[in-house]
């Protein structure tokens, strides 16, 4: 894998854990 793909799948995975902590504590945000 190249290092581009490494950082958008590092990318793309925070996303997915942020929105998922945002789900479960809106009241942290």
């Amino acid at each position: 894998m190249s290092i581009a793909n490494i950082a958008g799948l590092v990318v793309a995975v925070a996303l997915v854990v942020f929105l998922i902590v945002a789900l479960l504590f809106p009241e942290r945000f």
